[in-house]
Parts: structure tokens; C-alpha cells; sequence
């Protein structure tokens, strides 16, 4: 086989997006296995990348691109969508203009090679949460998403995303062969 032909079969491009300050770049560390809680995270300029490495009888190599929530970002951020496999949308429970702008981080996923877009209501331990589980859930329906609530912070959910999210690409690469 060809290592192009291998690099497209077992190589994963998962976008990460949402507003700034909803947890994605914390999230990216978790599900890569490169959190380190002593770590101050900054505001991601940009775009940030997380490796994650599936163990399987051929190893599953996926990148996870962390895409900057600010506004300034936007305008060069529309190309990064393409080509991604999953979308991994993000918003805070507790910042309800976050989950206001899903309809336009959605408005920016590609169709064409997308295999599965998740929306993530993170923050569920925050005090203060605006937004109802019950909003999340009928976004994600409506937009046939499959949805999880998590905290970043405490780890609460995170494992059974990120399970869930290693499933679909096991299943994604039997497919494909």
C-alpha cells in the first residue's frame, strides 16, 4: 500500500470549534491525553493542534484542529472545515451568547466528507448555566448532532465522548476497508 493511500485510510482530521472561552482547547488536551492541570491555557490565536493516536490493528492517527472562538479569527478560519471527518461544536452552559452562535459555526461545516458533527454543552458544573439541557438537545436534533454535557473542569463526561468519539472513527476506518 502506499503511504498516501495509508495516510487517507487511517488519518483523521477532527475540528474542534465554538465561541471563545467555551473549553475547547481544554477539551482537545483532555481527549489527546495532554492536559496537564497545572497548565495555564491561553486564548488560542487562531488555530492550536492536538495528536490523538487510536491504538487498532493498524494505529488510527487523528489531528484535532482547535479553531480560536474569537471574532478575529473567523475570517480565515471558512477553509479549515474542509476536508474534516468529524466537527466537534462546542458552547458553554454558562455563556448563553455561545450557544446563540451555533447557527453560525454550523452555517461553516462542510458537507462533503463529513462523517459526524457532535455538539458539546460544556461547563455543566458552573453555577450560573443559561442555557437548558433541554435547548442543547433540540439543537442537536434538529441539526443531527449527536450531543453530550461535560465539564472540562471536573472531567465529568469526558470519557464517554471521548469513547464514543474513538467508536465512530473505529467504525468510520471498517468502512472504509
Amino acid at each position: 500500500m502506499a503511504i498516501h493511500d495509508y495516510v487517507r485510510k487511517n488519518s483523521f482530521k477532527i475540528l474542534i470549534c465554538g465561541n471563545g472561552a467555551v473549553g475547547k482547547t481544554t477539551i482537545g488536551k483532555k481527549i489527546s491525553g495532554n492536559f496537564n492541570a497545572n497548565e495555564n491555557i491561553e486564548m488560542t490565536t487562531g488555530i492550536e493542534f492536538h495528536n490523538l493516536t487510536i491504538p487498532s490493528k493498524e494505529p488510527i492517527d487523528c489531528q484535532l484542529w482547535d479553531l480560536g472562538g474569537q471574532d478575529q479569527f473567523r475570517e480565515f478560519q471558512d477553509n479549515f472545515f474542509d476536508s474534516a471527518t468529524i466537527v466537534v461544536l462546542i458552547f458553554a452552559v454558562n455563556m448563553y451568547n455561545s450557544y446563540m452562535k451555533l447557527s453560525s459555526w454550523k452555517s461553516l461545516i462542510s458537507k462533503e466528507i463529513l462523517e459526524k458533527t457532535y455538539l458539546i454543552a460544556n461547563k455543566i458544573d458552573a453555577s450560573n448555566r443559561s442555557v437548558p439541557k433541554q435547548k442543547g438537545l433540540e439543537f442537536a436534533l434538529k441539526n443531527n448532532m449527536a450531543y453530550f454535557e461535560i465539564s472540562a473542569l471536573t472531567g465529568e463526561g469526558i470519557e464517554k465522548f471521548k469513547s464514543d468519539l474513538i467508536n465512530t472513527i473505529k467504525t468510520i476506518c471498517l468502512a472504509k476497508d
